[in-house]
């Protein structure tokens, strides 16, 4: 199950990945072709937001492999050290690129006679709604699951996508109206749509430069959720008591570390029997658990207990090869 929930979001982030990329270049091409600084803009902004995602991506797989999983009770972290840097990189390139789009726009509102405008953009605008559209939808829809600050990000970075492609848009559109009704005003539409964008490109822009200062907040996990996957492990037959467990959301759903006590009689093969029910039970009841760690030690309370499962009994062994 686990292996299966894994190849599903690689199958839809990769997707979603190569979409945008080719969204961004499409984008790109007819912007330069129309002259439409806006649209340039537009496409700036999908490319950014796709480097974002592939950068967090890697830094924090890469992160991983080289760390445990934070407690629940973290609240801030970056995930990775090359993350800062990556976004750091993507807030140059978003601020440039606003200020030359901006400053290029209000040339062109000052200007005494407006470029030729070429409305012909306005079907790939449309296209590339719809496709971001239904790209966002398919992946909301298994990210929704993992309920994690990707998600949240994910729906911001799609807001502001949407916005600069619908300023796009009213700008085209002021442009179609301004040919057919002979009106110059209209003109001034586009460039002012560009402006738009541009704001928004430094909006994206100080966001990254924040994360990048400051970190990520990372989401924490809701103390009912921690306390869900307690009560689930404690009713486990031959768990007396969950020493630590600690959660943290990643990119490919949560991750636990779980430490539990057992008798110390028991053999080492049935301690490792309660870790395993313990951990395909908890990747089973909750769907967005991707990846659980479970270690196992002996209980020593220092006084009579009580297990909810006498293993030595049912076993029926002697104290040869039991946990120490």
């Amino acid at each position: 199950m686990e292996n299966k929930f894994i190849r599903q979001q690689e199958k839809v982030f990769w997707t979603s990945m190569l979409t945008g990329l080719t969204l961004a270049i499409v984008k790109g091409i007819t912007g330069y072709l129309a002259m439409n600084k806006a649209l340039i803009g537009d496409a700036l902004y999908t490319a950014a937001a796709t480097a974002r995602q592939l950068t967090d991506r890697v830094f924090r797989q890469d992160g991983r492999r080289t760390r445990r999983a934070q407690a629940v009770d973290v609240s801030s972290g970056n995930g990775s050290s090359g993350i800062p840097f990556a976004n750091m990189v993507m807030t140059v390139l978003l601020l440039l690129g606003g200020l030359e789009i901006g400053i290029s726009a209000i040339r062109d509102i000052m200007a005494d006679e407006m470029a030729e405008p070429k409305p012909f953009a306005i079907v790939l605008v449309f296209l590339a709604m719809a496709v971001n559209e239904g790209i966002f939808r398919y992946r909301y829809r298994y990210v929704s699951k993992l309920n994690h600050t990707t998600l949240t990000e994910m729906v911001d970075t799609h807001r502001y996508s949407l916005y600069c492609s619908i300023v796009v848009l009213a700008g085209l559109l002021g442009t179609i109206a301004a040919l057919e009704l002979q009106q110059d005003r209209l003109y001034y539409v586009q460039p002012i749509s560009a402006l738009i964008v541009s704001m928004i490109l430094w909006r994206q822009g100080y966001v990254l430069a924040r994360q990048s200062i400051y970190g990520r907040l990372v989401h924490t996990m809701e103390q009912q959720d921690a306390s869900d996957y307690m009560e689930t492990v404690q009713r486990v037959q031959g768990v007396i008591t969950v020493e630590q467990l600690q959660a943290q959301e990643q990119e490919d759903g949560v991750h636990i570390q779980l430490i539990i006590g057992v008798n110390p009689q028991i053999t080492v093969q049935a301690a490792a029997e309660i870790a395993d029910y313990a951990k395909n039970l908890l990747l089973t009841r909750f769907t967005h658990v991707s990846h659980v760690h479970v270690q196992v030690v002996p209980y020593n309370g220092g006084y009579p207990y009580k297990s909810n499962y006498d293993w030595n009994r049912s076993e029926g062994r002697s104290g040869d090869g039991m946990l120490h």
